[in-house]
């Protein structure tokens, strides 16, 4: 038998299969992939497999009746989540090179039980993840403060050559607020404090507005009607007792300013 008979006996065995009638997708066409399940093809990489369909109606009702789904997450979330991402990272180095792991080929029952063992607790986790971040965001305060409704403008005296500011005035339902800004001035500690003050105009009315240890940002409140005490001083004051003169203003101003001209006397 010449060779030329013999490649053409092996070319005569093989069969090439029906031709396409063009009614059909053609079996051998490299362009068309097989269906897959990815709970019985241990080769299937996970970043080929399409969710669709795969959370059944059932699945997602056990899922919302899960009450660990709405339960809040333990105080150790965080550090169980990293340790068991550590675990199975030394699982997966112990185990070898990859190429030599297969994985075990399961029904599809058993992997829904699975997907749905793992599906409540990581929802829960991340539900509560997002629950704890809406806590933070409502209890954390803004620093931005609220509209002032006037502006006073500060100067130094000769206690506090150099020195200016301001002073924020806003009222508010328990009384007036006073954010000083006068930046500059040496910190008070150790029973001596600046005290600021809310006069009248005629000067019969002095009204404490609070003690600080610097003007940088002092907040201070009042009880009274800034239109009627519009004068506002800072005092150097040091510590006295109760019934000790000294409780007053010791009339050593170092800023001063005023929320409107008082009259001429």
């Amino acid at each position: 038998m010449s060779n030329d008979q013999g490649g053409d006996d092996i070319a005569g065995g093989i069969d090439n299969g029906p031709a396409d009638d063009g009614h059909g997708d053609d079996p051998r066409d490299p362009s068309r992939e097989p269906s897959r399940d990815p709970f019985r093809d241990p080769f299937l990489d996970p970043d080929d497999v399409e969710l669709e369909g795969l959370l059944t109606d059932d699945d997602l009702a056990l899922l919302l009746s899960a009450p660990e789904l709405w339960a809040s997450p333990s105080d150790d979330v965080e550090d169980r989540i990293v340790a068991a991402i550590a675990a199975e990272r030394d699982a997966m180095a112990s185990a070898g090179p990859a190429t030599n792991r297969v994985a075990p080929v399961v029904g599809i029952d058993t992997a829904r039980r699975r997907r749905q063992r793992w599906l409540v607790p990581a929802a829960a986790a991340l539900i509560g993840a997002a629950a704890a971040a809406l806590v933070t965001v409502a209890v954390v305060p803004s620093d931005d403060e609220p509209t002032a409704d006037a502006t006073i403008t500060l100067a130094g005296t000769d206690l506090a050559t150099g020195i200016d500011g301001t002073a924020a005035v806003t009222t508010e339902t328990s009384g007036v607020r006073i954010v000083i800004h006068a930046a500059g001035l040496p910190r008070r500690d150790g029973g001596e404090f600046y005290e600021g003050w809310l006069k009248s105009c005629d000067g019969t009315e002095l009204v404490p507005i609070g003690s600080f240890h610097e003007l940088d940002e002092a907040i201070g409140w009042a009880g009274v009607d800034i239109a009627t005490h519009p004068l506002l001083t800072v005092t150097r004051e040091t510590v006295a007792g109760p019934k000790d003169p000294a409780q007053g203003s010791s009339g050593e101003v170092v800023v001063s300013g005023a929320l409107t001209p008082c009259p001429a006397p």
